[in-house]
């Protein structure tokens, strides 16, 4: 991983590579907490986006040599994303579904390069502080598609005003 990171460094800061990183919820073995560390290890390097997507089964592939010891139950229909882990139960495996939708939305759409970044300053998790938000943007609009580009601004903004006491003058 150290070398890794030495290149993605050299990438970012000695090439005009477009980095797409891209990170898998539910691979065998991993929880919500390892998932988030590698999720701020990321973070912390800067690629341009980040896609987080949820495991899916492949047919064929072999992925299925796990799925005994790390109890992988899949959607019955394709893409047979995973639905629950021996490490990641399914209500969990929902909020994290939740979690990479809105990660998308806010993340990945280029609207909010600047915004984002409040989310989590000061904050030791870019994760657990995106996962807070994700829990209260369900909360809150209750869906994760057709979602205006201003109805999600407005929510980010009343989450940082509100919940994170930001000053909207800020």
């Amino acid at each position: 991983l150290d070398r890794l990171e030495d290149n993605f460094r050299f990438l970012r800061e000695e090439t005009g590579v477009h980095i797409h990183a891209d990170l898998i919820v539910g691979l065998p073995g991993e929880g919500i907490e390892s998932f988030g560390r590698g999720f701020d290890r990321l973070v912390r390097l800067s690629p341009q986006e980040i896609q987080v997507g949820i495991l899916k089964r492949l047919r064929g592939t072999p992925i299925v040599r796990h799925d005994d010891e790390y109890a992988m139950i899949y959607a019955p229909h394709p893409p047979y994303e995973i639905l629950s882990t021996r490490d990641i139960a399914f209500p969990d495996m929902q909020r994290m579904r939740r979690f990479a939708r809105y990660w998308d939305i806010v993340a990945n759409s280029g609207h909010f390069t600047a915004t984002l970044k409040l989310l989590w300053q000061n904050a030791a998790s870019p994760f657990a502080e995106f996962l807070c938000f994700s829990d209260w943007l369900h909360a809150t609009l209750r869906r994760t598609h057709q979602i205006a580009l201003h109805v999600i601004a407005q929510a980010l903004f009343d989450y940082l005003t509100e919940e994170k006491g930001i000053d909207h003058e800020f």
